[in-house]
């Protein structure tokens, strides 16, 4: 459960939109980003389409299995299984779609990253005078790397990076160069 002080309403009443899928809160004691994992409607009903299909032909695959034996029992559990992988890649990415987002808040001497989704999310905690070299991680990705990771069923992508006890953290998925080159800026200027 998360606890809001009075700086963050405040902040919340000064919020501004930066694009359509990122905001910012900020006031003298906070700074809030907050990134929507949401995708066009034509793009998440083609989501939805490609979730439904993939689970009816999983649950049709699953009636089937107890008609068969020896080798083709084993080949349907082997295709299950791949199913179950997809099944869950799949679902995972249509919740973050619909409902899912990302939150750095910095707060005083204390930041902390949140990736949620309705039903919860989790959060990572950090002391904001251990941050460091936040850094527009867009430069450093290959061509198939920027491709597959700008696709809509894909969760990641993350363009942000920032290190902690020399341990490198990433957001901002799939958000764009600038916006990136944006935010890095605001951080940095909080934080120094």
């Amino acid at each position: 459960m998360v606890i809001y002080t009075r700086h963050y309403f405040c902040a919340m009443q000064q919020a501004k939109f930066e694009s359509d899928r990122i905001s910012v809160a900020s006031s003298k004691e906070l700074l809030e980003i907050t990134i929507s994992g949401k995708i066009p409607s034509g793009q998440l009903t083609m989501l939805t389409a490609w979730l439904l299909a993939w689970t009816i032909a999983g649950f049709y695959v699953i009636s089937q299995v107890f008609s068969f034996s020896g080798d083709q029992l084993i080949y349907l559990l082997v295709w299950l299984g791949f199913w179950a992988y997809f099944e869950y890649r799949i679902g995972t990415a249509w919740l973050w779609r619909k409902f899912g987002k990302e939150v750095f808040r910095i707060e005083g001497n204390e930041t902390q990253l949140r990736f949620e989704v309705s039903y919860g999310g989790r959060a990572t905690a950090f002391k904001t005078e251990d941050l460091r070299n936040f850094k527009n991680l867009e430069n450093d990705k290959g061509k198939f790397v920027k491709s597959f990771f700008s696709s809509y069923w894909v969760v990641g992508g993350e363009t942000i990076g920032f290190y902690h006890k020399g341990k490198l953290n990433t957001f901002g998925r799939q958000i764009t160069s600038g916006d990136a080159d944006k935010l890095i800026s605001l951080i940095q200027k909080r934080i120094l």
